[in-house]
């Protein structure tokens, strides 16, 4: 993933629409935003790539699969 991909985020059951804000440059940490509550993260959540390559919330530990749109 890099600056500027739109993405489809699914968290907790539901998928949007979203967009990479920012990208660490082997994107294992992105900043995606969102029109929509996920996880208690109101149209932005940090997330950061864990061993396995599953990407989850900084603040509450979410599981967030990102996908290319």
């Amino acid at each position: 993933m890099k600056t500027g991909d739109r993405v489809a985020i699914e968290c907790e059951g539901r998928t949007v629409d979203g967009t990479v804000l920012l990208a660490s440059e082997k994107g294992r940490s992105l900043m995606v935003k969102f029109e929509a509550i996920l996880a208690g993260h109101v149209g932005m959540m940090p997330l950061l790539a864990d061993d396995a390559g599953d990407f989850r919330s900084i603040i509450n530990g979410a599981l967030v699969r990102i996908s290319l749109r």
